[in-house]
């Protein structure tokens, strides 16, 4: 009431709506109609009147028009708070960004020297941990193949792996590996027999002098780096689909995206509990999905990595959700054979080691031992693990590299499935 009398006034259209803006002019309709009124009665008693007769109505007059004032308070109230500023995520911050001709053409119509003009286009940054986050820059220079990618797309197709033949210079070429590996690095090993930590902590360089046999020259194993490390494989030797399997992707498909210009017909799968920005990057070129690969379903405490700078990569533990590796392997993706896997987990790769010895079909892969993440049993499982290996014979291993203290990386290579030798050496 005191807003309106005063001559103070809430613009309609800033009103949200029509029930709303007809409310407002019937209360004011109102408020004005009973505060004459009230005046004009006490008017009239000033002048001599009775005022008994008007009584009881200037009564209903004034509560009346004393609960109209409290609710176009709030009316005005509200406007107010409409009409404040609204700070906005950083998520979702507009910045303004200058656009510029780039000169005249023939069919420009505004000269070169036309002023710019300034335009507003929203920067993306997904949930970070240091208010920065992993930038997309779009793509400035078109997709260039590795040479070797004519190459392999011209092979002969593969047929069935199952029961191709396999020449005997392939078989004697895997015995001989398998012969200098097992006699160079079961010394190694044995020395370490029911030593589990001091095996993992000197693993590196006694199990580097094995890297250097003549025999693996013979295997064709080839690098594909990425930011942080290097992933290691042996290419097909004959065309069909290949599947390569990222467990961990960490801010970085540098890697995946070298071998997707490398080696065609090749389906890429990733698991990562840390939707973004690794969704972004790996769907790119495969299928992503958002959890962590350990060998139990629930809810683990998992070392990851956040969204964040590259410079900065400061992994924290969290909670994430956890899907068994035989089930995301078998159920989930459905395969039969794994060509190329690639895990590195943060120490949840101690949870399915043991599974790789009988229970999967994978061909080669690249792991990480995150002894240091995993103080409690890392040692042994990767001791048990080691010697199982040995003990089997189904893989070889070589490429032992520190990445950090009580972390290292090592890669495998399956001798013995014969669809992995079809393929890879045949």
């Amino acid at each position: 009431m005191i807003l309106i009398l005063s001559g103070i006034e809430i613009p309609e259209d800033k009103i949200q709506n029509r029930n709303e803006t007809l409310l407002y002019k019937y209360w004011k309709q109102e408020v004005i109609r009973f505060s004459f009124l009230s005046m004009s009665t006490h008017r009239y008693e000033l002048l001599g009147g009775s005022g008994s007769h008007n009584e009881n109505r200037f009564r209903k007059g004034f509560i009346f028009s004393f609960v109209m004032m409290l609710i176009l308070f709030g009316l005005f109230y509200h406007y107010l708070e409409s009409t404040k500023v609204v700070m906005q995520c950083p998520a979702y911050a507009e910045m303004p960004t200058t656009v510029s001709p780039t000169g005249n053409s023939e069919n420009a119509t505004t000269p070169a020297t036309t002023t710019p003009t300034t335009t507003t286009a929203k920067l993306r940054v997904w949930d970070t941990m240091d208010g920065e986050g992993y930038q997309f820059e779009k793509e400035t220079t078109p997709v260039v193949l590795d040479p070797r990618f004519e190459q392999l797309n011209n092979l002969a197709p593969c047929e069935n792996l199952a029961t191709v033949e396999i020449k005997k210079e392939v078989f004697d070429m895997i015995a001989n590996v398998k012969k200098e590996f097992l006699n160079c690095i079961n010394p190694i090993v044995n020395n370490y027999k029911g030593k589990p930590k001091e095996m993992f902590l000197d693993w590196v360089p006694k199990a580097e002098q094995c890297d250097q046999l003549k025999a693996f020259e013979s295997l064709g194993v080839v690098p594909f780096e990425n930011l942080h490390e290097t992933k290691w494989g042996v290419l097909p030797k004959c065309k069909e689909e290949n599947t390569l399997l990222t467990l961990g992707i960490g801010h970085d498909t540098i890697a995946e995206e070298k071998f997707n210009r490398t080696v065609p017909n090749t389906k890429f799968y990733g698991a990562d509990p840390i939707i973004e920005p690794n969704r972004q990057m790996y769907s790119a070129f495969g299928k992503f999905f958002p959890f962590a690969i350990g060998k139990q379903p629930g809810f683990t405490k998992f070392r990851v990595l956040p969204n964040q700078n590259q410079k900065t990569r400061a992994y924290v533990f969290q909670d994430v959700t956890t899907i068994p590796f035989l089930y995301f392997v078998n159920d989930i993706l459905k395969f039969k054979r794994i060509d190329f896997a690639w895990i590195d987990i943060e120490g949840g790769e101690f949870e399915f080691l043991d599974q790789l010895h009988k229970d999967v079909t994978i061909c080669q892969f690249n792991v990480e031992m995150h002894m240091k993440f995993r103080p409690q049993d890392g040692a042994e499982v990767f001791h048990d693990f080691i010697f199982k290996v040995l003990e089997d014979q189904k893989y070889i291993f070589m490429k032992s590299l520190h990445t950090e203290k009580g972390v290292h990386r090592m890669f495998f290579i399956n001798t013995v499935d014969r669809e992995c030798l079809a393929k890879f050496f045949s």
